[in-house]
């Protein structure tokens, strides 16, 4: 037994957010006038449950129009004696994909790795209901029992077989239906012959055979040609390693002339490395490696020297444009302190101060005078909905009272919706005009507030700026004392004074050490080339030794003659076998081929007659299948009609009256019974009549879904629309004598007689549904 207690909902159909408690063990009306969003509250809870979207379609079609905000609905509900909080919520990404999410408290204790499709599962198990059992069972929709009592019996069949679930049978046998049809047709168009599967088994034998014999003379004449690859195979290997032995005693030989002239060109490097030392005016004999590190350490020393006065003239030249910066930038901060008057800042910022207060007033009383004019606006279009909607009735749809000139009605009330249009648009006009005002009085107060408190912080930056430019001047003295330092001592004379002569002594010294590293990096170059020279002319020589330490004899070339002769004779044969088996593995390879085509001719006419013995059996099977659900439909049919009708007559005598029974059979026209035992059809009825009868029968669906047990809470949606009066009040009676906890949504004030709790709602133009006061 499933019972509401609270519902909050958020970004749903036209609600923006809202809370509704509702009481479990009585009857609760949401009440308002139409176009409110009343149903649209019923739908939150099936999706909240069980994810059922209803008519929406999907969960994003239930998003509040406009709205990119998460969307959620916590029900708090009891089933049987625990009590369940469920919360089902979908979020939109930036790219609009929606995500849903879930969550789950029995009894207060959270469930753990909840999501959706397992809270759907798990509120299931715990109802015993579906999703559409719950709408079948305890949700009367608006129209529905009006269908249920006055339809046709096609359409009092469609409702029937909608509440009772077998809607869902009933179109798996038309499926059947069509299916044993199609079965029957494909049976029956197929090929397929026992003869035929014979014949072609025996031709597919026969090749077989012939293929199998020449299978085995293409073997002999294969194993031939094997042998006689293994004869070629030792002639051809006897003669190539003659042939190997040959070659290699010609390259041993021509390998000591390489060395030799490797040898003789690495002697004329040598030479032309001394004699280019000896042109620098450098002594090449004795052990040349000292020699050679003095000449790099003297390129490393140079580079040094060189590097460090390129990096002390940086750093003056660096110095002096930070002090160049900043002595502008204290000037700068003097002028600006200097032109500043704190007494005029204050006096503006008092005045400021005053005009902002004024305009803000004046702006809130133009938005109260907008928003006076804009309920006058809605007041009037509300008047002429209601008006048109009375035109063809000539009533009022609330409370039926005549109404004369409807039309001359709304034409007086368009006149002044007009009016109150251009009094709201003038009204805003104002207000929009005022804000502008507001914030151009509030922008010229916020600027004298900040100039104001700039006063004492730019005597501040002054103050540093002066003592950033002294610090920037120390600086710069230092660079240019280091720099003056250096050049005395590569000049061997006293240290220049003055920047402008520290900068032409250190020019002066960087242009004497570079052309000295110039020097320097050209000696080294020429030793490091003797060093790989000498290198080069050593390994020459070794190479030369061990080239003449390789020298082979070459093989008799009359032995290597006679081993060609003997291969190509050998190959010869080879071939002549190799053509012989060629030509036997092609009849083998025929015959194979057609072996294998007549089996395939045979496994076709095989697979045809099984497909079409199989398809026969599925035929079968199919009607077997139509027959079964044509029997279970009309047993449950039978079973759901005595159910629905027992139960129904046992609440319509309860509640006493002219009628002591219902019944709706496989005809599907509902009936009254009279105490004489005869049969009256609902459609017949008076309102009252056919609203017990509705009642009733919907109990008894509810039962035979419910199991037979008592049905939960019920929800009723605006089940008497558009009824007169009389109906209206014999339908809510009814609903008073059921004594069942329900939710009942109404537009008309009926409702109010039988609730034991009202949630009034309302929903401006073009706003969201709200509680009302």
């Amino acid at each position: 037994m499933l019972r509401l207690k609270s519902l909050e909902i958020t970004n749903i159909r036209s609600v923006e957010h809202m809370t509704l408690d509702v009481d479990p063990d009585g009857t609760t009306a949401l009440y308002g006038p139409s176009g409110v969003g009343k149903s649209g509250i019923l739908d939150a809870l099936p999706w909240c449950l069980w994810g059922d979207t209803g008519s929406a379609g999907s969960a994003a079609a239930l998003r509040r129009e406009g709205s990119t905000e998460p969307a959620q609905v916590t029900a708090t509900v009891l089933i049987g004696s625990d009590e369940v909080v469920a919360v089902r919520r979908i979020t939109r990404s930036e790219a609009g994909v929606e995500s849903a999410s879930a969550k789950l408290w029995i009894n207060g204790v959270k469930q753990s790795n909840v999501t959706p499709a397992s809270l759907t599962r798990i509120i299931t198990e715990l109802t015993g209901l579906t999703a559409k059992t719950f709408r079948g069972a305890f949700y009367m929709a608006q129209g529905q029992l009006t269908e249920l009592m006055t339809g046709t019996p096609a359409k009092v069949q469609e409702t029937f077989e909608e509440l009772t679930g077998l809607d869902d049978l009933t179109k798996r046998i038309q499926g059947l239906r069509e299916e044993c049809k199609d079965a029957a047709v494909r049976a029956e168009a197929l090929p397929g012959d026992p003869a035929e599967v014979k014949r072609t088994a025996d031709d597919a034998e026969e090749a077989g055979a012939e293929s199998d014999r020449l299978q085995q003379e293409c073997n002999r004449a294969a194993a031939d040609a094997a042998e006689a690859r293994t004869i070629w195979d030792a002639a051809n290997q006897q003669a190539k390693e003659l042939q190997r032995a040959e070659r290699l005693a010609r390259d041993s030989r021509e390998a000591v002339v390489g060395a030799q002239a490797l040898a003789a060109d690495a002697g004329q490097a040598v030479d032309a490395a001394r004699q280019r030392l000896h042109d620098f005016g450098e002594a090449t004999s004795g052990d040349h490696e000292p020699r050679g590190a003095v000449a790099r350490q003297a390129c490393t020393d140079l580079e040094h020297a060189l590097g460090e006065l390129t990096r002390r003239g940086t750093e003056l030249k660096s110095a002096a444009g930070q002090e160049s910066s900043a002595r502008t930038a204290a000037e700068q901060a003097r002028a600006a302190h200097a032109a500043v008057d704190p007494d005029a800042l204050a006096a503006a910022v008092t005045a400021g101060q005053a005009e902002v207060e004024a305009a803000r007033s004046a702006h809130q009383e133009a938005l109260r005078a907008a928003h006076v004019a804009d309920a006058a606006v809605a007041q009037r279009d509300e008047a002429i909905a209601t008006l048109s909607r009375a035109m063809d009735a000539a009533a009022c749809p609330t409370c039926r009272q005549d109404v004369g000139d409807v039309a001359a009605l709304i034409d007086e009330q368009r006149t002044i919706l007009d009016q109150a249009r251009a009094e709201a648009t003038a009204a805003h006009q104002r207000a929009t005009a005022l804000d502008r005002a507001l914030l151009d009085t509030e922008t010229r107060l916020r600027k004298a507030h900040d100039a104001l408190a700039n006063v004492d912080s730019l005597a501040r930056v002054a103050e540093h700026a002066e003592a950033a430019a002294s610090a920037a001047t120390r600086h710069a003295d230092q660079a240019a004392g280091s720099l003056a330092e250096l050049v005395a001592t590569h000049q061997n004379a006293p240290a220049p004074a003055g920047r402008d002569e520290i900068h032409r002594a250190a020019l002066t010294v960087h242009e004497q050490l570079t052309a000295q590293l110039a020097t320097a990096r050209t000696v080294t170059t020429a030793w490091n080339a003797l060093a790989d020279a000498l290198t080069r002319a050593a390994a020459a020589g070794e190479r030369v030794e061990v080239a003449r330490a390789a020298v082979v004899d070459a093989p008799s070339p009359t032995d290597v003659a006679a081993a060609e002769s003997r291969e190509a004779n050998a190959r010869a044969a080879l071939d002549a076998a190799q053509a012989r088996a060629a030509d036997a593995a092609a009849h083998a390879q025929a015959a194979r081929a057609t072996a294998m085509q007549l089996d395939g001719i045979a496994d076709d006419a095989a697979t045809r007659w099984e497909l079409k013995r199989e398809a026969a059996e599925k035929a079968e099977i199919a009607r077997i299948a139509r027959d079964i659900g044509i029997a279970l439909r009309r047993d449950l049919l039978a079973e759901y009609c005595a159910t629905i009708s027992a139960a129904a007559t046992d609440i319509l005598t309860r509640l006493g009256g002219e009628h002591v029974g219902f019944v709706i059979d496989e005809t599907f026209v509902p009936q009254v019974v009279l105490p004489d035992g005869t049969t009256r059809a609902t459609r017949q009825l008076s309102g009252g009549e056919k609203a017990r009868a509705a009642v009733c029968a919907f109990i008894g669906f509810s039962r035979q879904l419910a199991g037979g047990g008592k049905p939960g809470m019920l929800f009723a949606d605006e089940i008497t629309a558009s009824q007169d009066e009389a109906f209206r009040r014999d339908m809510l009676t009814m609903l008073r004598a059921l004594e069942m906890p329900m939710i009942v949504v109404s537009h008309t004030a009926d409702v109010l007689d039988i609730a034991s709790r009202v949630i009034r709602l309302q929903r401006p133009p073009l706003g969201s549904t709200q509680l009302a006061a």
